[in-house]
């Protein structure tokens, strides 16, 4: 598990919703569960900028807004399907004003 990966969700009640999880959590926490952004396709819904991390994936535009947070078994992630590292600063500035500011 690496924080910044990218799973298909398969959680029932939320796939329709948001196709993918963003995995956010720092790698040294080890607990069995991944703290995830839910990520939906870009431009549905109106974002609030600096708590949204916005990405490409397979030619689509999505945003992972890091007001919608769930814990999810490490058992219950698909296989990583990319590694986004360059949200990292996007990431950082988000849970600062979350949390911090």
């Amino acid at each position: 598990m690496s924080r910044l990966t990218l799973y298909k969700n398969h959680l029932k009640d939320l796939t329709g919703s948001y196709p993918y999880l963003l995995d956010i959590q720092n790698d040294q926490i080890q607990a069995g569960t991944r703290i995830v952004a839910l990520v939906r396709n870009s431009g549905k819904i109106a974002d609030i900028a600096i708590t949204t991390l916005r990405f490409s994936y397979a030619g689509e535009q999505y945003s992972a807004s890091l007001l919608d947070l769930l814990t999810v078994s490490e058992r219950k992630l698909s296989p990583p399907l990319a590694q986004l590292d360059h949200l990292k600063a996007a990431l950082t500035n988000a849970v600062d004003f979350i949390f911090v500011d």
